[in-house]
């Protein structure tokens, strides 16, 4: 068996839809670092302090959203200066993989979200009778009208916006 091809360079279709995602539910400070994070494979928290101009504050804030979301990760390294003081740096990178499989993941939330809205709405009682105010959903009021029995005032009403109409 031959292994697979270890990919050294992130596909462009990979940043883009990096960018696209934080760009569309995010603000732009966080679509900021995350450029800066597609542009470096690997980042030391201080290069993005000075390359995006931000205090640290508002850096760790942004970065520990999308931390928080699993669109970056973070490493500690502790190195030694040359006068042998150690100093602890943070690195931040974006793990593509993972990156994908939080996006499908909250797609399939959104797309759950929307069936049981969607099917919730078509189980709601959308007609009452006048008369009698009794509610009943759209398969019901087909089964109740009998057009040999109908007089002109005992027609089902919609209600014009999704109630409440009491």
């Amino acid at each position: 068996m031959t292994e697979p091809e270890l990919l050294t360079e992130v596909p462009a279709a990979l940043k883009r839809l990096a960018k696209q995602v934080v760009r569309g539910f995010y603000g732009m400070d966080h679509a900021l670092a995350l450029d800066v994070l597609i542009r470096n494979p690997c980042v030391r928290e201080e290069d993005m302090l000075e390359l995006l101009k931000f205090d640290r504050k508002q850096l760790r804030s942004v970065l520990n959203t999308l931390k928080g979301d699993k669109f970056v990760k973070c490493r500690m390294r502790v190195e030694t200066a040359p006068d042998g003081k150690t100093t602890r740096h943070n690195y931040y990178f974006i793990n593509y993989r993972l990156l994908v499989n939080v996006v499908k993941y909250k797609l399939d939330h959104i797309r759950r979200r929307i069936e049981t809205d969607e099917r919730d709405s078509t189980n709601r009682a959308s007609f009452r009778c006048p008369c009698c105010f009794s509610v009943f959903t759209d398969l019901e009021a087909n089964q109740l009208f009998d057009p040999m029995t109908v007089v002109p005032g005992d027609i089902l009403e919609e209600p014009a916006a999704y109630w409440p109409f009491f």
